[in-house]
């Protein structure tokens, strides 16, 4: 009994060695999947339905700057971040999950303050726009991204464009929060962020707020669990998209993602979804 108990803590032991760190911007999302706190975003409430079948493969679980997790993701240890889009520069370095989390396609926002704004940025105005073209019409004001975070090809291109007096990058341990309270806050006058982000922003007496499509962008955005190449995180992605199968095919998936899109990108996601799967 003692010999079966002690190889069965080796066993256990070996695993973990093998297994990959999963690397994290919030502690909510930690909190989730140990079961002390519930979801507040898609991707959390997904993962925490498929942790019990990839606990075992997830060594620990840290939660670090963006910056970090950059840095740590082009080593050579096994490390695994979430809700990452695939661009093509990303699709020849690492390996993508199924789809965890699903948005509304990307939108630029910005403070309505003068006259000026008030004619440029009123409902009537010529959409979509170019990124870089309209940004750089407002000399005077200041464009805020996050800090080592990627907009897809398209937006990503776009902002390389931005002059560097009217770019401001944004960093911090808890990015997305925190990013939208600058901008509420005024300190910057522009930002690309989902619409399912703004809505209850876009509809408050206390902020004026405007959107604008842009150029390029696709209907939804899907994030995904992005790992570093090595064996171990093959085998990881292989549990872990047997695991998301299951979800997609009982139509969990699509029930979740409707939970969480506004109501007019709710209804086209189910056709989507088998597409998710190819």
């Amino acid at each position: 009994m003692i010999r079966l108990t002690f190889v069965s803590l080796l066993l256990v032991a070996f695993s973990r060695v093998n297994a990959t760190t999963l690397l994290l911007d919030s502690q909510q999302t930690v909190d989730v999947l140990v079961s002390k706190s519930s979801p507040k975003i898609m991707s959390e409430e997904l993962l925490s339905l498929v942790y019990p079948q990839i606990e075992s493969s997830i060594s620990n679980m840290q939660v670090l700057s963006h910056k970090r997790i950059e840095r740590l993701l082009n080593s050579d240890e096994a490390f695994c971040t979430t809700n990452r889009l695939k661009t093509t520069e990303r699709k020849s370095k690492y390996l993508f999950s199924h789809a965890i989390d699903v948005y509304s396609g990307l939108k630029l926002y910005a403070h309505k303050k003068n006259d000026l704004y008030l004619e440029t940025l009123s409902d009537s105005a010529e959409q979509p726009v170019a990124l870089h073209n309209f940004v750089s019409r407002f000399k005077q004001d200041i464009f805020a991204i996050i800090a080592n975070y990627s907009y897809g090809d398209v937006l990503d291109e776009e902002i390389s464009k931005v002059d560097e007096s009217q770019l401001y990058v944004f960093e911090s341990k808890d990015p997305f929060e925190d990013f939208i309270h600058l901008f509420l806050s005024k300190r910057v006058q522009f930002i690309v962020t989902y619409p399912e982000v703004m809505h209850e922003y876009m509809n408050s007496v206390d902020h004026d707020i405007v959107e604008r499509d842009l150029k390029g962008e696709k209907p939804y955005r899907f994030g995904h669990v992005m790992c570093n190449k090595n064996e171990e995180n093959q085998a990881f992605m292989i549990s872990l998209n047997n695991a998301l199968r299951q979800l997609y095919v009982k139509g969990v998936f699509t029930k979740i993602a409707s939970k969480y899109l506004l109501p007019e990108q709710a209804e086209g996601i189910e056709s989507i979804v088998p597409t998710l799967l190819e």
